[in-house]
């Protein structure tokens, strides 16, 4: 395994967060980039990517760099294909190239959005021995207990179970539970089947790892838009195919989270503040709100804030 580091970038701390992408995806990894950039430092800030890319002048000048980063033999072990391509385990291939570079890794999909708080006191929290700290899938949210596709497939138990969307490591633990090994066994024996980084990390974890609060990788869906204010996210997840920059999530993705994108190209035409949700789906989407406001605040509460690190249950 190795891993690339763009020339003339300055490391000034022993934790990063890295926005993960390919070619494809920069422009939209370069604005959560840039947000994370801007706010007040304690954290190295990085695109990842598995071959070297190039980046924006404005991302060079606020100090953002690239890492580089792919594991042969893990690859060998993979089933790439059209949906599953090397980007796509990204967080795996970071977790092994980088220790003894960074202690601790925040690894994000390019579709999220910064909003606030402080990813680098996050990233210091006690992670209680594990590799990795991440938070429940939204299907968990309301129900801890769900038993998840994935391990439905496998003929598990139901077991807390992680969106890989938002994955933090400590690198040195990640090496010392020999986990790029553990991950090459899983994907040659169990993850044809499955689906891509979020499966493998689950399926090698079995629930053994931190549990972040969900403000942290706060999954947006159209039935969540006022669950979202109420929650005051750190970062917003756009599952699904409702992403902001597209003119499908008109009516959907609030403007605010859609603004960002505006000076991507061709992204300014579907920003039209008239279009606004249509009143059938917007009753829908409040109506299961409340019906879910009773499970969503024992889940919130939880945490005692927002920098608390739990062991799944």
């Amino acid at each position: 395994m190795n891993a690339v580091i763009s020339p003339g970038f300055r490391q000034t701390s022993d934790r990063a967060v890295i926005v993960a992408c390919d070619a494809g995806y920069l422009p939209y990894a370069s604005v959560v980039a840039g947000q994370l950039a801007a706010k007040g430092r304690g954290y190295d800030v990085l695109i990842g990517s598995p071959e070297p890319l190039d980046l924006p002048d404005a991302l060079t000048r606020a100090g953002i760099g690239h890492v580089a980063a792919r594991d042969a033999a893990l690859e060998a072990a993979l089933p790439l294909d059209g949906r599953r391509s090397v980007a796509t385990y990204m967080d795996v291939f970071l977790a092994g190239a980088l220790r003894g570079r960074w202690r601790r890794i925040l690894v994000l999909d390019a579709d999220i959005l910064f909003e606030r708080g402080d990813p680098g006191r996050l990233m210091a929290a006690d992670m209680r021995g594990h590799a990795v700290a991440a938070v429940r899938d939204n299907r968990q949210w309301r129900q801890p207990g769900k038993r998840v596709p994935d391990f439905k497939k496998l003929g598990w138990p139901a077991a807390p179970y992680f969106n890989a969307g938002v994955v933090m490591v400590d690198t040195e633990a990640w090496g010392q539970q020999d986990m790029t090994a553990r991950c090459a066994a899983f994907a040659r024996t169990h993850l044809a089947g499955l689906g891509r980084d979020q499966a493998l990390l689950n399926g090698v974890l079995r629930g053994n790892w931190a549990e972040m609060s969900p403000l942290w990788n706060w999954q947006f869906t159209w039935a969540s838009a006022h669950l979202s204010a109420m929650a005051d996210p750190c970062l917003v997840h756009f599952i699904g195919p409702d992403k902001p920059w597209l003119k499908r999530s008109e009516g959907i993705v609030p403007m605010r989270w859609r603004a960002p994108y505006a000076a991507l190209p061709g992204a300014s035409e579907g920003l039209d503040r008239r279009h606004w949700p249509e009143k059938c789906g917007l009753g829908r989407a409040l109506l299961r709100q409340w019906r879910a406001a009773g499970p969503m605040l024992d889940y919130l509460n939880r945490f005692p804030d927002e920098y608390a690190l739990l062991d799944p249950r």
